[in-house]
C-alpha cells in the first residue's frame, strides 16, 4: 500500500503507531485549491483496531503538479476506496486511489500530511 516512510512520519500514523488501512473506507470531499488538495476520508474503525470509532481523516497534499480525479456519488461520499496508494517518483509524490467500483483517480505532488480531527 505505502512504499513512502513520508505516510509513516505524519501525524495520523504517528498516532496509530502506523499508517492507517483506508480500504472500504470513503472518500468525503475533495477540496482543490492550487498548489494544495485536501481529501477528506473516513476510515473505518474494523479495519484500523487503534480505533475506537470510524475517523474523519484529512489527507493534505502540498505542490499539487497534476490530478486526474474520478468518483461517482456512494451512499454517503463520492467513492468507496478500494485501494489506496502513495509513492515517490521521480518528479516527487503520486497518490493513486482505486474505487471499489474500479475508478481511478491520481494526484502528483510535494509533500504530504495525513491529520484526524484530533491531531
Amino acid at each position: 500500500m505505502y512504499q513512502l516512510e513520508a505516510v509513516k512520519m505524519t501525524k495520523l500514523a504517528k498516532k496509530l503507531g502506523g499508517p492507517p488501512v483506508f480500504h472500504e473506507g470513503t472518500l468525503e470531499k475533495i477540496s482543490l485549491s492550487e498548489p494544495v488538495a485536501v481529501l477528506t476520508m473516513k476510515i473505518l474503525s474494523r479495519n484500523n483496531p487503534s480505533l475506537e470509532k470510524d475517523t474523519v481523516v484529512h489527507l493534505t497534499l502540498r505542490g499539487v503538479k497534476a490530478y486526474a480525479l474520478s468518483a461517482s456519488t456512494v451512499g454517503n461520499g463520492l467513492t468507496t476506496i478500494h485501494d489506496l496508494q502513495v509513492r515517490r517518483e521521480e518528479a516527487g509524490l503520486h497518490l493513486r486511489i482505486e474505487s471499489a467500483r474500479g475508478e481511478i483517480s491520481s494526484i502528483r505532488f510535494e509533500k504530504i500530511e495525513l491529520t484526524d480531527s484530533g491531531t
